[in-house]
């Protein structure tokens, strides 16, 4: 159980993370990018490997959203995608204070 309690709260850490850059990316596309590239400087792969957790999910779905779509729909789908984050976040939270209870 414990290990389960630790896979939780490290999920929910991580998915906080990411939701906090979505949001960041719906004020604006510019910002994100800017921040992702401050964040692993793309020319350290390292760097790239221990903040694709943290940055990796939103900014493969932001960069993706945004090459196919007009930025209207872009940010329907960052909203969306932010809301599906929330509520997984909200899942893994929800876990990881019920397994941390009954151990």
């Amino acid at each position: 159980m414990q290990f389960l309690t630790i896979a939780c709260g490290i999920i929910a850490a991580l998915l906080t993370f990411n939701l906090f850059f979505s949001f960041l990316y719906l004020v604006s596309r510019s910002a994100g990018t800017g921040f992702y590239h401050w964040a692993n400087h793309e020319d350290l792969e390292i760097l790239i490997l221990l903040s694709f957790p943290f940055f990796g999910l939103t900014q493969y779905v932001a960069s993706r959203c945004y090459e196919r779509f007009n930025w209207f729909k872009a940010r329907g789908m960052l909203v969306l995608f932010s809301v599906l984050l929330l509520l997984l976040d909200l899942g893994f939270f929800i876990s990881f204070i019920h397994f941390s209870e009954s151990t």
